[in-house]
């Protein structure tokens, strides 16, 4: 079965997605149509199992751009007439229209999964006139493609709450059988870590504002595992930001770790949160779409609706190491139960095989 995968932005938790997405299907042959970010790591093919092909999608662009968009539109077209593909797989909001466009004008639109990762729609930095035209072009793309999937529940209940027909498949990782801990030097510092590129989805501005009130506590420490354009948000002198790291890296960051904090304000399911929860940490995550999934309280940490809420939270565990532990290993159990990536490969392999019958 030939996939084309379509991404537009080609990095974060959709880059972790497919990655890990074609790893474990390798009885695909997969192909990656990917629009070029500034973020992009060099040499990032090598991070991808061997036979992908990868296809530099020249005119995707992130706003709407008619001139932009347009040709955009004609290099997806152009790419599905010259080559046959099964499933069509695209991902987040703007490769989800023009991926949809496009196949609805090739008469292939039966071959489309559309996997949202955090909703167009769903941005809080955006204007409300802004906002009711992504809604807009989201309905226009549902007539176009055949299946829209959210990545959480509570993603698609946002979804379907303004007419657009969804389903849902869980995000998930896969989880490690064996559970190290790296010996600190350090051990009186307590990390409180997070995953993630660094832009307003994940409200960096919060994240500083609560370190902020640590400041005097010498054995706190806040860390930022990732980069991107808004680092010079992260100003408190208790931050500390790794840079893009390589996969492996970032476990290590993460198994220095002890809370895992998110103060995202939109999400679809966070992979970093999922890997936070694989390494037993307990997590303290804004109330929003996809974190809410993530959360059992008191069980294996704790929602929060604004910053006093989250400092009450930290200060909460910070006094109790045996509660941290406790919800730490909740996490673990709950990642097992509900976010396995062979459990989200099965449900995209059914999706895919209805597809590549038709």
């Amino acid at each position: 079965m030939k996939v084309l995968h379509i991404v537009e932005s080609f990095g974060g938790g959709v880059y972790d997605f497919i990655k890990d997405f074609t790893e474990n299907t390798p009885e695909y042959q997969h192909a990656i149509l990917y629009g070029k970010r500034e973020n992009l790591k060099d040499g990032f093919k090598d991070e991808f199992r061997e036979n992908i092909n990868f296809i530099l999608w020249k005119n995707a662009k992130r706003e709407i751009s008619l001139k932009d968009d347009f040709w955009a539109i004609k290099e997806l077209i152009n790419l599905l007439k010259k080559e046959k593909f099964d499933v069509i797989h695209l991902h987040s909001s703007k490769a989800g229209f023009l991926g949809r466009v496009a196949a609805r004008i090739c008469n292939q639109q039966n071959k489309i999964i559309y996997t949202t990762h955090g909703i167009s729609f769903s941005r809080k930095d955006v204007s409300n006139r802004k906002l009711k035209l992504y809604v807009l072009l989201e309905k226009i793309g549902s007539l176009c493609g055949r299946r829209t999937i959210a990545c959480s529940k509570s993603e698609a209940e946002f979804i379907q709450s303004k007419g657009i027909k969804c389903s849902y498949i869980n995000n998930g990782i896969k989880i490690r059988d064996k559970f190290l801990r790296i010996e600190r030097k350090e051990k009186n510092i307590l990390n409180i870590v997070t995953v993630a590129r660094i832009t307003e989805a994940k409200n960096p501005k919060l994240f500083n504002e609560i370190a902020e009130n640590f400041i005097e506590n010498k054995n706190i420490r806040f860390v930022w595992i990732g980069d991107g354009e808004l680092k010079e948000q992260l100003s408190s002198k208790n931050i500390e930001i790794t840079g893009w790291l390589k996969q492996e890296n970032v476990q290590k960051q993460l198994m220095r770790g002890d809370i895992y904090l998110s103060t995202s304000s939109w999400e679809g399911l966070s992979i970093g949160v999922l890997q936070g929860m694989e390494n037993k940490l307990p997590i303290i995550l804004s109330n929003c779409n996809g974190n809410k999934d993530l959360v059992e309280k008191n069980y294996n940490g704790f929602l929060f609706k604004d910053r006093e809420q989250a400092i009450e939270k930290i200060k909460f565990l910070i006094k109790d190491k045996e509660k941290i532990k406790e919800l730490g290993e909740n996490s673990y159990l709950l990642l097992k139960k509900e976010f396995d990536i062979q459990d989200m490969i099965r449900k995209y392999k059914i999706l895919y095989k209805q597809l590549g019958e038709r």
